[in-house]
């Protein structure tokens, strides 16, 4: 696989006002293009985000709101032209620069990732105009797909954990519509406005504290599925993270830090075993699946992370049984 070209996009960068010898000729992220610029003279990302316009606007807000609680997250810079800008048919964000460390899988990285990810939901933000999480709508032909995938890519790049993980994860999704959507989608869960994306690949550490740097796909959502969306992907693309899923321990730390700022219901701490499954059968098993396509399983470090996955017990990660103590709320 091949990394975007900046020269694939001159419109964009004629309008943020980028000359060529002010933008990075390719990509620095392979799975989408993002390109280190000088926008209005200083240090910038500029990339693509993958909603409408009203969408990435509604995301500005939410982040300058975030921001002025003294949230750790990146807003577009602001500019005379338009930030966030239609251009032809995609919408584009130039974001500042930010210079730190990316994550060590250190203990203090984790609890203070777990913070910040607690600060986020515990926020008062606007919902206006928000994309809202879309709850799926699975048939046979969908649910054969995924088993489909799962039996190609693991007989290709697993095939030790082949047979072990289409016995578990075949019924799953066959009775998703019927045992796993149901509880989630119709248990009154409380909602915020949530990353959808938290892993340790989207935040860079200033002075040891996160800031989380790709904001782009986050909708008004029940929030405890943003949470198990980290306890199960937190590790998935990062270099400098451990190639594997969090263990106990460092769940702990996580979950703990994340319980200072936000107290969960009684709701969502019993539909959290629920919640794993849901989130380990729509994100996960897309993930172990569209890992094939960017050659991601031939990878030594990344296949550590996806074998991780796909045999994961999901009794690894719990919650209290009562709501989180919380001095915030």
């Amino acid at each position: 696989m091949s990394y975007d070209k900046a020269s694939d996009y001159p419109d964009v960068f004629h309008h943020f006002a980028v000359a060529e010898s002010e933008r990075a000729a390719e990509s620095c992220y392979l799975y989408a293009p993002v390109f280190p610029s000088r926008v209005g003279g200083v240090k910038a990302v500029i990339k693509r985000t993958t909603g409408p316009m009203s969408s990435a606007v509604a995301i500005s807000r939410w982040v300058r709101a975030l921001a002025e609680q003294g949230v750790g997250v990146v807003t577009p810079l602001r500019l005379d032209s338009d930030n966030p800008a239609q251009v032809g048919d995609r919408v584009w964000v130039a974001y500042p620069w930010v210079d730190g460390r990316p994550y060590n899988g250190s203990t203090a990285d984790i609890v203070a990732a777990g913070d910040l990810l607690g600060r986020i939901h515990a926020a008062q933000a606007p919902t206006a105009d928000m994309p809202r999480f879309p709850w799926p709508d699975h048939d046979a032909d969908s649910v054969e797909e995924d088993i489909t995938g799962l039996q190609r890519v693991l007989g290709k790049h697993a095939p030790e954990i082949h047979d072990e993980v289409l016995a578990r994860m075949a019924p799953w999704l066959e009775s998703f519509m019927t045992e796993t959507l149901p509880p989630v989608r119709d248990g009154g869960l409380p909602r915020a406005v949530v990353s959808m994306d938290f892993k340790a690949n989207n935040l860079v550490y200033v002075d040891d504290e996160p800031v989380l740097i790709d904001p782009d796909n986050a909708e008004y959502a029940p929030r405890i599925l943003d949470l198990a969306l980290a306890a199960l992907l937190f590790h998935n693309e990062t270099a400098t993270a451990p190639p594997r899923l969090f263990t106990g321990a460092e769940w702990a730390a996580f979950s703990s830090a994340y319980g200072r700022h936000v107290r969960l219901t009684a709701a969502e701490l019993a539909l959290w075993p629920t919640v794993l499954r849901y989130m380990l059968l729509e994100w996960g098993v897309w993930t172990l699946i569209d890992a094939d396509e960017w050659d991601d399983w031939d990878d030594p470090h990344k296949r550590n992370f996806l074998v991780d996955l796909a045999t994961v017990d999901l009794g690894r990660f719990p919650l209290p049984a009562e709501p989180y103590n919380s001095e915030f709320h």
